[in-house]
């Protein structure tokens, strides 16, 4: 899909396991995917159904521990989670450029509270809740 393009989709559970496969298998080593949305809306079932795709351990929930790695056949997956920064700056902390330098794939949730210093993304996906709670709305922004 070409840059800019907005493409949204309303995925079951299945759906975004196919999603992520299919992402998983198409990005470049050293991608970045921005995973935006409300709480619950799949930003970490998503994350989990990556790190399936790519055969690593399930993916936790990072909002306690900032930063999870997990170690795949083919690279490092980082799921990074900035929701609890106060301010863009705390994103210095997290030290993003040395993550993405090891990481196959960075995902990266919330990374509008890093603002400038989260890295750009090559896909940016923003998930919403819908009115039927299996599935979610999930729009493609670049």
């Amino acid at each position: 899909m070409p840059p800019n393009d907005v493409a949204r989709d309303i995925l079951t559970e299945d759906g975004l396991r196919a999603l992520a496969g299919r992402l998983w298998h198409e990005l470049p080593v050293g991608a970045v995917v921005w995973l935006s949305g409300d709480l619950g809306a799949g930003k970490t079932t998503f994350a989990q159904a990556v790190t399936a795709a790519a055969g690593a351990e399930r993916a936790r929930s990072p909002t306690f521990a900032l930063v999870h790695e997990y170690d795949s056949p083919a690279g490092t997956i980082v799921h990074v989670d900035c929701y609890r920064l106060r301010e863009p700056r705390e994103a210095l902390d997290l030290d993003l450029p040395g993550l993405l330098r090891r990481a196959r794939l960075l995902l990266l949730e919330w990374p509008e509270r890093a603002e400038g210093y989260a890295p750009p993304p090559d896909v940016h996906l923003a998930f919403a809740h819908v009115d039927r709670t299996e599935q979610r709305s999930v729009e493609r922004v670049t």
